[in-house]
């Protein structure tokens, strides 16, 4: 696999952030609860942070993280995925973006593996980070409202 250079990572990532975040306000038109308009919202600016985040990437901030422990539930990988065209409801809405979680936090892992950039490889490991992150969030409010023990 060729070694990708910051700028092509970043673009590449950008763009997936960008397609997160339309997800999440096409979401919305699905959703009748306030509550979770609301919640939606929340997800859709924080990808838009994420986007500002690899357009304003910084180096010398980047060898400061230290990545934290996130839980991950592993509710997605028992979910079969939708396509969007499918999406008829909320429940429909988490699990699309369950899936589309799961897909950000791998592409980010295997973008990592891809650079020789130390600073690019740990940009990489927090947007993975912040994906598990949504993941998570998703995940037990899936648990939370959505799945109902037989």
């Amino acid at each position: 696999m060729a070694t990708l250079d910051v700028k092509e990572v970043i673009k590449q990532a950008a763009q997936q952030e960008d397609k997160a975040y339309k997800f999440y306000m096409d979401a919305l038109k699905f959703v009748k609860d306030a509550a979770a308009q609301l919640w939606l919202k929340e997800l859709a600016g924080e990808e838009i942070k994420h986007k500002e985040m690899l357009q304003n990437f910084d180096a010398s901030k980047i060898k400061k993280f230290k990545p934290e422990k996130i839980q991950d539930l592993h509710i997605t990988e028992y979910l079969v995925d939708k396509d969007i065209s499918e999406v008829k409801d909320f429940q429909d809405v988490l699990i699309v973006a369950m899936k589309k979680e799961q897909k950000s936090y791998n592409f980010y892992v295997s973008m990592a593996k891809s650079t020789d950039s130390p600073e690019m490889k740990n940009l990489c490991k927090i947007l993975a980070q912040e994906e598990l992150k949504h993941k998570h969030k998703l995940e037990l409010y899936y648990d939370d409202n959505v799945y109902q023990w037989d």
